[in-house]
């Protein structure tokens, strides 16, 4: 029991592998060391983890995202997601594993396989993570009870958060059940300055020169689109609110008829709800900037940037306008059911069966996600934003408008996106064991898995660029003249609520405002009775794939020695073919392609005990991973926001998987009791990475794509609108580039045990991971985890780090600008524990010990696009578990 018990066992665990293979267990009975699967998983060594609401969501293993690894629960491969804001990545489409929706204390282990064996299913080149849920067996015979009761309070949100968990487990000699559940209540407040990215535009005028007659004259070509010097696309300020419910159930059957059969069936259901409210006050720059004139603009150079300027803001011809109040409201679910059977049985001493058959099924379901924009209405004068003082939070000052006046804004506009993502297993594997001799074991084994991905989205909103008038949600013809007399609905209070207190610990400069109306979304919704409105379809997103792959496997494992050195290890092969089917939309018709591809995938890990406590690990393997979700839609996906010329990324379903060469050397000096110094050099070989293929950039016209393809609103869109044919870029994803990822991890972990009396109870954990890649993004070059802890009988803390370098997201364009990506970041957590007595503890838990921000870059110059943060999380609560 406790953290240290935990590092003891996962020590263990790491040392008796054949490949290298790291772990984290569970402190206790529904009692994992973090309260977020992905925070406990990023203190492994090569793991970094992104994070969204102030808690970690998804994985990068040694440099490669979700799309290379796997995530097996309870042997069987599974996939989970859920939706996000824009910045984050909206909606998961991809492969990527969406940690967040579970509860940590549902689970007893995880172990991240980061070397290949040829009886571990294939579909990794980063890392095969195994998470693994409680058994009645892991207990003693009887009954085992154990519950904890928390309760947690945020600084910024200012809010309590209740959590739950229990678990109750019975078993005799032959026969257990346990039942295990956890649930928490969590509202967490986000706030900061965002730009949406950054561009160039051409404004109406600078300085008093008329840029539309004079477009040469040197105050105006200083910031045109032949400049390249950018200015934000939409600068906001902004309050996310988000709710969240998290519940989940955990059973298992074990039954053991004798000490040669054993049968066990798990099952692990989660249900994940939560709303998020997303309030801006903002200026839409973005392609309006023929409507905008700049006074007293200043260049820092050094950046290619306008850090600050004074606007004169007129509103759009159709009556909406680029400076406004939007408020955003996503309703989001995610249902995840696993269901697994298994059945292990000794035909003799040497021959053993194991057979494993479950299913899997994982909705993302975002019934609403609905955008209220209050346009202001008449000119604003004296605008004016200054990033001279800071570049992530900037003074903004809104001049003539007063933000708090409804009197002032219109109801103009609207959208809804509603959206699904559904992702299924279904696996049957059976394999065979028999024992040469007590140092050679022969096994080999078959499966089958089948792998199906749909997802749809329909939007419902206000005609492109128009106001409500425009679209016949409202008659803003007041004297029935056949004249709009008003730009939009009024603004009566039942519409309006307030942003108020915004701000605490941003550090804006003063005279921002930190109060201003916001959308009612509810009820603006229902005044044009917006879900009754018939929602198109859109086709980017209306698309599925279906991958099954049989597979075969033999391997070797031995044991032995080279004179005074021993040698253990495993030797194999796998074989595997995969059918995919992909359809998508063209053109709004529904296409499908359907392909075929083989793998044969041979693997070694060896290990030599060169003494008692020292050891080397080599480990070498071909491995595939299967093409990336979105591109094997035989349709494609438009960017309609950035441009001319905008981006058009045709599909390829006919795409082969990512395929490598993986080699992993391991030096391991297990120098005393609960210690380890470690050193692991990798490198993969991958030589099928993908790379876009030659690309063209036509008219619109001529791209064949359809006229209503971009979705209304967008700049895309509104040219065309317009009767405008912009330059459309088009590229399709292709095989054949190659990529190396490399690097080396160090890891030291030991307990204090030589130190005198009260020192001799602490301990410390800790890692360090270098990677390097000539092709791959989403990895950072450095990262560190470490953990300094401090255990006796009755009290426990520790306070833990990690960091990770900043690291891209999207790769500079031909200009060698728009880079998008992470800054680097550091997150302390600390967590103590008092024992009252031997069956209850009471716990304290601070996440975010610093109230580390989220910051988002752009671009080569380290422009600000999110800066966000979640403030810090106090936990109290305590633990009791009978003896």
């Amino acid at each position: 029991k406790g953290f240290k018990g935990s590092l003891r066992v996962s020590l263990e665990a790491k040392r008796n592998e054949n490949g290298v293979v790291d772990a984290i267990f569970a402190e206790d009975i529904a009692d994992f060391p973090d309260l977020n699967l992905a925070e406990s998983i990023q203190r492994i060594p090569g793991v970094s983890i992104n994070r969204m609401n102030g808690e970690g969501r998804q994985i990068t293993v040694r440099g490669l995202g979700g799309d290379f690894n796997r995530i097996r629960i309870n042997g069987m491969e599974a996939q989970n997601t859920s939706g996000g804001t824009d910045s984050s990545g909206g909606s998961n489409r991809g492969r990527s594993f969406d940690f967040n929706t579970f509860a940590s204390e549902l689970f007893t282990g995880i172990s991240v396989r980061k070397t290949a064996s040829a009886s571990v299913e294939e579909g990794a080149i980063g890392a095969t993570l195994d998470l693994r849920t409680a058994r009645p067996f892991d207990h003693d015979e009887g009954t085992t009870l154990a519950t904890s009761i928390q309760g947690g309070y945020n600084d910024l949100a200012e809010e309590w958060n209740p959590r739950f968990a229990g678990v109750i487990s019975h078993r005799t000699d032959t026969f257990g059940a346990l039942l295990s559940l956890a649930y928490s209540d969590r509202t967490i407040l986000e706030e900061g300055f965002s730009t949406v990215r950054w561009q160039d535009g051409n404004f109406r005028s600078v300085d008093g020169v008329d840029c539309v007659a004079s477009p040469a004259d040197p105050a105006c070509s200083a910031i045109d689109t032949n400049s390249l010097v950018y200015h934000p696309r939409i600068p906001r300020y902004g309050r996310l609110t988000h709710t969240q419910d998290r519940f989940g159930l955990t059973g298992s059957l074990q039954f053991r008829p004798s000490d040669k059969t054993e049968i066990v069936f798990d099952a692990l259901l989660s249900e994940f709800d939560a709303e998020r409210d997303e309030e801006f006050l903002e200026v839409f720059f973005r392609s309006q900037e023929g409507r905008i004139d700049v006074t007293n603009p200043t260049i820092d150079s050094s950046m290619n940037i306008v850090d600050s300027g004074t606007f004169t803001i007129d509103p759009v011809g159709n009556g909406t306008h680029p400076v406004r109040s939007e408020h955003r409201f996503d309703e989001l679910k995610t249902d995840f059911a696993q269901y697994t059977l298994s059945l292990t049985h000794d035909f003799s001493d040497q021959l053993r069966l194991n057979v494993l058959t479950g299913s899997t099924k994982s909705e993302q379901d975002v019934p609403k996600q609905t955008t209220i924009l209050f346009d202001a209405i008449d000119q604003v004068v004296g605008y004016s934003y200054d990033f001279r003082g800071s570049h992530r939070t900037p003074a903004i000052d809104f001049g003539s408008l007063d933000v708090t006046d409804p009197a002032q804004f219109a109801f103009t506009e609207f959208r809804d996106r509603p959206q699904f993502v559904e992702n299924t297993f279904d696996t049957i594997a059976a394999d065979l064991e028999f024992d040469i001799s007590d140092t050679l074991t022969v096994s080999g084994g078959l499966s089958y898995k089948e792998f199906g991905f749909d997802t749809t989205e329909f939007r419902r909103e206000s005609t492109a660029g128009s106001r409500l008038c425009d679209a016949g949600y409202f008659d803003c013809d007041l004297d029935n003249d056949g004249t709009d007399d008003i730009p939009g609905a009024p603004l009566t209070p039942d519409l309006v609520s307030m942003v108020s207190g915004f701000g605490s610990g941003l550090g804006m400069p003063a005279g921002n405002d930190t109060m201003w109306i916001s959308p009612n979304v509810a009820a603006a919704a229902s005044l044009i009775d917006i879900y009754s409105i018939p929602g198109g379809s859109r086709d980017q997103n209306i698309r599925s794939v279906t991958e099954e792959s049989t597979g075969g496997w033999v391997q070797l494992d031995f044991t032995g020695s080279l004179g005074d050195v021993g040698v253990r290890g495993d030797v194999g092969i796998r074989y595997v073919e995969t059918t995919t089917t992909s359809t998508g939309l063209v053109n709004g018709d529904p296409v499908t392609v359907k392909r075929d591809y083989d793998d044969t995938l041979p693997a070694l890990n060896l290990a030599f005990e060169i003494t008692e406590e020292f050891l080397i690990r080599t480990s070498i393997a071909e491995v595939m991973a299967r093409p990336t979700l979105g591109d094997l839609t035989p349709g494609g996906s438009l960017d309609s926001f950035n441009g001319p010329p905008f981006e058009y990324d045709a599909g390829n379903p006919g795409l082969d998987p990512y395929r490598a060469t993986n080699l992993d050397i391991s030096f391991e000096w297990y120098f005393d009791d609960d210690a380890l110094l470690a050193f692991t050099w990798f490198d993969k070989d991958v030589d099928s990475f993908f790379q876009s293929s030659e690309s063209v950039i036509v008219p619109y016209s001529q791209s064949g794509l359809p006229v209503d393809l971009p979705p209304a609103s967008s700049p895309l869109e509104v040219v065309l609108s317009a009767g405008g044919d912009p330059e459309v870029e088009i590229s399709q994803t292709a095989n054949g580039g190659d990529a190396t990822v490399d690097g080396f991890e160090i890891i030291y972990q030991q307990a204090f045990t030589f130190l005198p009396d009260f020192w001799s109870n602490f301990g410390f954990t800790g890692n360090f991971t270098k990677v390097d890649s000539n092709e791959i993004i989403g990895f950072s070059e450095n990262a560190y985890n470490a953990t300094l802890y401090y255990e006796d009988e009755t009290f426990s803390a520790r306070v833990s780090a990690a960091y990770r370098d900043p690291y891209q997201t999207r790769s500079p364009n031909s200009s060698g600008r728009d880079e998008r990506g992470y800054d680097s970041t550091t997150n302390v957590d600390l967590a103590m524990a008092y024992k009252l007595n031997d069956t209850m503890d009471l716990t304290l838990e601070v996440l975010n010990l610093t109230d580390e921000y989220e910051n988002q870059l752009f671009d080569i110059a380290d422009l600000v696009y999110v800066h966000h943060h979640t403030g810090t999380e106090y936990i109290f609560g305590f633990r009791w578990s009978p003896e």
